[in-house]
């Protein structure tokens, strides 16, 4: 067994390296120039512990002008990485209230060598207003249209349908819809779920339960059919002599997604002259209109053969030819 001594001697040319590295470095460390900083525009920031109230408005001012001390390498990775100032808000005591600015609460991350000089301004000011929370409709926004030789089969739909908001009373209870991003149906090239992004900006000074929601889009092969002898309707008001359409049947072009198109039973279609095309119209009369469709799926496109047609209002009894005069 060696003795202390001997312990103490062995390798001591490479403890001795060893001890006059760690001096070296420790007078490194402590011999780094010490600097100042100033961080302009850092913002302030406040969090609510009330859960009954919430603040209207971002601070006054938002941002401050912050001096720091310090090793100058922490200061630029501070500088890098960015900081904040955060106020904590245990209770509410006014609607408007004036906070002078603590040191403690800039968030310097874990450089316990930086020190806050000073803050400028000191103060700002805080308005806070009563907490609620609402389920709110959410709306998407679509644009564009899908791919050619595609259609959509279904309408998008989107979920959740509602989303929990939290804000300003005044400005949860203003609100009718929570926004999602565009959507681009020009990107869709296959039947899918995809992620959209809630529009927060609308939302400012408000939160959302989540900010993300899903748009389905059912598309299917864009197919045409056409359908022909589809009688024309002109119907006279009351009393009235009857109106006659020539054509009186027209040829109709349907066109969309796959299943839609292929599944329409033509009996539902109804293509007729709106009445308030014929009013005035007197006996023997003669004019050129146009038609209306209904009965067919409104993501399917119907397209009349003749879009414009002729009416024609009978003689009445009393206009007929060799009665009395």
């Amino acid at each position: 067994m060696a003795t202390p001594t001997q312990a103490l001697v062995h390798n001591w040319r490479l403890k001795l390296s060893a001890l006059g590295l760690s001096v070296f470095l420790w007078a490194l460390v402590q011999g780094e120039p010490s600097n100042q900083e100033t961080f302009a525009s850092v913002p302030v920031t406040v969090q609510m512990a009330d859960t009954g109230w919430t603040t209207s408005g971002a601070p006054e001012p938002s941002t401050v002008e912050l001096r720091l001390g310090g090793p100058a390498r922490e200061i630029i990775r501070l500088a890098r990485e960015g900081t904040s100032i955060r106020i904590p808000v245990g209770s509410v005591g006014s609607q408007d209230t004036v906070i002078v600015l603590r040191r403690e609460w800039v968030d310097l991350g874990q450089r316990s060598s930086l020190s806050v000089e000073s803050m400028s301004p000191s103060t700002i000011r805080v308005s806070f207003e009563e907490a609620q929370t609402r389920l709110v409709p959410v709306a998407s926004r679509l644009a564009g249209r899908v791919r050619d030789r595609l259609a959509l089969a279904a309408p998008v739909e989107v979920s959740p349908q509602i989303i929990r908001v939290r804000g300003p009373r005044s400005r949860v209870q203003e609100l009718d819809s929570v926004r999602l991003e565009v959507f681009d149906l020009s990107d869709v090239a296959r039947s899918g779920a995809f992620t959209v992004n809630v529009d927060t900006a609308r939302l400012l000074g408000t939160s959302v339960a989540r900010t993300t929601a899903t748009v389905g889009v059912r598309v299917e092969d864009m197919v045409e059919r056409i359908l022909d002898g589809i009688p024309v309707e002109a119907i006279a008001s009351l009393g009235e002599p009857e109106v006659i359409p020539d054509p009186a049947s027209i040829q109709v072009r349907l066109a969309g997604a796959r299943t839609l198109v292929t599944s329409l039973d033509p009996a539902r279609l109804r293509v007729w002259v709106p009445p308030e095309y014929l009013e005035g119209m007197v006996p023997g009369e003669e004019r050129i209109v146009n038609v209306r469709i209904e009965g067919f799926p409104a993501l399917v496109t119907a397209i009349p053969g003749n879009d414009r047609i002729t009416v024609r209002r009978l003689m009445d009894e009393a206009g007929l030819p060799g009665d009395p005069p």
